[in-house]
């Protein structure tokens, strides 16, 4: 940047204003001592920002009307597509809470190069939940099988998987603003949106999705800014002692929970829904979390005191696993989908057990079973053949299955004369530490016990338009496909484990 450019960046972030027609009150107090003045990393400056992000747009939305005329749809792996129905408003969820974390920040810090950094971050994401939309109403329009992208985000947050959305991007927004950028900027962008944004595009273009994969990567070219407000804000708070344990028990919180909601998350989808798999997700993820966010941005911290996450070991041990038990656990649970499920056939067998070996043992014999049931003149489906429902974590909302049926900790803590489950270690000290945040939070299985499944189908609306056929399915392609009268005929009903323990 040219001296005159620097200057007037420095000039304009210098720019500050007084709160004197109204009075400022933070909805969450900061616990940190932030200085004035702060770092921005980029320079950008609003007109160099709008003309850059224009460019992107008009890129973007110039591929996804092109790929109308030249029917990519019809060159989609529907395995891939399906799962993109939870993923996109999963996204798109996140997106939210960081609007309204940015404007939380905005509003409480006491720095205006900072308050200027995240006013674009603000209008990033709106972006982002732009493009999301455009690329759902791209499918709702052109995939063989909108059921489900048309109901997305109503979808989402009534489904299991939609808590565990919720519960990871409210962190962006509730609590010390700080904290919510040590979670969002540090943890969730520099962490982990490149397995999620860079890795997963390889997934979609191996799997002839190149709508996707152009819409995650220029969402991804912001992220590189947000990380940069981070690094402006770490850098901000290593220079006053006192911030460090703070700053290291939030960044362990964050980490742990992340981890716990992202890597179920993007792993299933990037393997379950894949036929064409370039690389495992624990190849990414060694490559991308802790190569280079652990051993690259926390690791250069460490000099100022930052640690990195004390966890990362039972993370790793956990990442082997936990995303083909939510694979169990996700096709097990299908009629309460509002997507398509795929069973794992022989070339999968074959292909996870070259890369986490021993996965044949414990998955395969699942797999088979599951295809066993798939038609529904067998009138039975796979919940009937578990001994109960897994109980839902009360800090991350995964089933205390994981990270393996036969290997997980699940325990059980009393609180105020109340039982809570929760799935690991990590989430028990979550849950010790600030048990106000995370104990009022209802569960999915809570919520409808006594319930007959088809009455659960009905209510959540996962029906498509004839009323009766369900939008989820066990299979990709049925012969016949199951209806809520095939359901209500099995006379199945939701038991809380929580209740019946």
């Amino acid at each position: 940047m040219a001296s005159s450019l620097i200057q007037l960046h420095e000039k304009t972030k210098a720019y500050d204003w007084l709160y004197t027609s109204v009075q400022q009150r933070p909805k969450f107090e900061t616990k940190y001592k932030l200085p004035k003045k702060g770092k921005d990393p980029f320079r950008t400056l609003v007109r160099d920002y709008m003309k850059m992000e224009a460019e992107k747009d008009d890129r973007t939305y110039g591929f996804l009307d092109g790929a109308i005329r030249t029917r990519e749809t019809t060159k989609m792996d529907p395995r891939f597509v399906e799962v993109m129905k939870v993923i996109i408003p999963l996204l798109t969820n996140a997106e939210y809470q960081a609007v309204a974390g940015c404007g939380m920040v905005i509003s409480t810090v006491q720095n205006q190069e900072m308050r200027q950094g995240y006013a674009a971050q603000m209008i990033d994401e709106v972006r982002h939940a732009q493009l999301e939309m455009s690329l759902r109403n791209f499918y709702v329009k052109h995939y063989r099988d909108p059921a489900g992208f048309d109901i997305g985000q109503r979808g989402l947050y009534q489904h299991p998987a939609g808590l565990v959305s919720i519960g990871e991007f409210q962190h962006f927004n509730t609590g010390d603003p700080l904290d919510c950028i040590v979670d969002l900027n540090i943890v969730v962008e520099t962490g982990f949106t490149n397995i999620l944004l860079v890795a997963m595009p390889q997934v979609a273009v191996r799997n002839g999705d190149n709508a996707l994969a152009s819409t995650m990567l220029s969402i991804q070219s912001d992220e590189a800014r947000h990380m940069a407000n981070g690094y402006g804000m770490i850098m901000a708070l290593v220079g006053e002692p006192d911030n460090i344990p703070m700053l290291n028990e939030t960044l362990e919180r964050s980490f742990w929970h992340a981890h716990k909601a992202l890597d179920a998350a993007v792993g299933w989808a990037t393997e379950y829904g894949a036929h064409d798999r370039p690389w495992s997700y624990k190849e990414q993820w060694n490559e991308w979390v802790v190569d280079d966010f652990v051993g690259g941005f926390i690791d250069g911290l460490y000099e100022f005191g930052v640690k990195p996450p004390s966890r990362l070991g039972a993370a790793a041990e956990e990442v082997t696993w936990t995303h083909h038990t939510m694979g169990q656990v996700f096709s097990a649970m299908w009629p309460l989908n509002f997507w398509r499920s795929d069973a794992m056939g022989p070339a999968d067998f074959e292909w996870f057990e070259s890369k986490y070996p021993g996965w044949s043992a414990a998955y395969q014999g699942y797999w088979e079973g599951y295809k066993a049931l798939a038609d529904p003149a067998g009138g039975r489906i796979m919940l009937q053949e578990l001994p109960a429902l897994p109980p839902i974590c009360q800090v991350c909302q995964l089933p205390c299955v994981v990270p393996r049926m036969d290997i997980n900790t699940f325990r059980i803590v009393a609180l105020d004369g109340k039982n809570y489950a929760l799935c690991s270690e990590g989430c028990e000290w979550i849950f010790s530490k600030w048990p106000a945040a995370y104990k009022g939070r209802k569960q999915f299985w809570e919520r409808y016990h006594g319930w007959d499944l088809a009455d659960v189908i009905l209510d959540l609306g996962y029906v498509r338009p004839d009323g009766k056929t369900l939008i989820g399915q066990p299979l990709l392609e049925m012969e016949r496909h199951w209806t809520i009268d095939d359901i209500r005929r099995l006379g199945y009903e939701i038991k809380d484990p929580m209740q019946t323990a």
